[in-house]
C-alpha cells in the first residue's frame, strides 16, 4: 500500500514544482504540512563546530534544516513518506537569509549584482527508519547595478515579493531580469531540485512496494 506523501514546506513555488514530481509516480493527492523548527539555533549551532571548511559547512547546514523538517512532521505522521528542504543563498562565504525589511533586501540584491553567488537546496525524504539526503547547488551571477537595475529592484522590493524568500529574490519573478548567467539547475534556485528528486523519490517507492 502505498503510504501518505507530505511536502514539509508552505512555499507556493515548492508545491507546484513537487505536484510534477508526484505526478510523474501516478500520485494525484498530496499534503502540505509546515515544519516549526529554530532555524537561527540550528544554523547557529553548524557554524559554531565548523571545521573551517565554508562550503562543506554550508551543505551540512542545508541538509539538516531539511531533515529536521521532514522529522518534525514525521513524528506526528508515523506512516507517512516526508519530504522536506531548505534553500541557502551564499555570496563568497555570507550567506543571505530572509531580509529583514525592505531596506535590508534592497541593499542584498545590490550586493548580489555583478557577482556570483550560489543557491543550495538540501532535500530530506524519510519514510519510517529510511531517510534519503542530498543537496544540490546551482550559482548564478546577476548583471552589474545600472540605474535601470536601481529602478527595477526598487518596485520588487516596494512590492513585497523580496521578504519571504532567502537572498532577498525569486527567480521565476521580475528578479529573472537580472540574471546574467546560471550554472546548474534552475529550479533548484526556484527551490527544489526536481529532476534529482524524481529519481530518489522513485526509488524510495520502489523500495516501499518491495517489502
Amino acid at each position: 500500500m502505498q503510504p501518505k506523501i507530505i511536502l514539509a514546506s508552505q512555499s507556493p513555488r515548492r508545491r507546484e514544482l513537487f505536484k510534477l514530481v508526484v505526478n510523474s509516480h501516478g500520485i494525484k493527492d498530496f499534503i502540505i504540512q509546515a515544519a516549526e523548527i529554530d532555524e537561527k539555533r540550528i544554523e547557529a549551532q553548524i557554524l559554531a563546530n565548523s571545521d573551517g571548511d565554508f562550503q562543506d559547512t554550508v551543505k551540512k547546514l542545508v541538509g539538516e534544516l531539511a531533515a529536521r523538517k521532514a522529522r518534525v512532521v514525521q513524528k506526528i505522521n508515523p506512516r507517512a513518506l516526508v519530504v522536506g528542504a531548505d534553500t541557502i543563498v551564499v555570496l563568497d562565504e555570507q550567506i543571505l537569509g530572509k531580509p529583514a525589511d525592505e531596506m535590508a533586501a534592497y541593499n542584498m540584491i545590490k550586493q548580489l549584482a555583478g557577482n556570483t553567488h550560489q543557491v543550495l537546496t538540501g532535500v530530506s525524504i524519510c519514510y519510517r527508519e529510511w531517510e534519503e539526503r542530498f543537496v544540490t547547488t546551482s550559482s548564478i551571477r546577476f548583471y552589474q547595478w545600472d540605474y535601470q537595475m536601481q529602478r527595477e529592484v526598487a518596485d520588487y522590493v516596494a512590492s513585497g515579493k523580496a521578504m519571504d524568500k532567502a537572498g532577498a529574490y525569486g527567480i521565476q519573478e521580475e528578479a529573472g531580469l537580472w540574471v546574467k548567467g546560471i550554472k546548474g539547475d534552475y529550479n533548484n534556485i526556484v527551490g527544489l531540485p526536481i529532476a534529482k528528486l524524481n529519481k530518489r523519490l522513485g526509488k524510495m517507492l520502489e523500495q516501499i512496494a518491495n517489502q
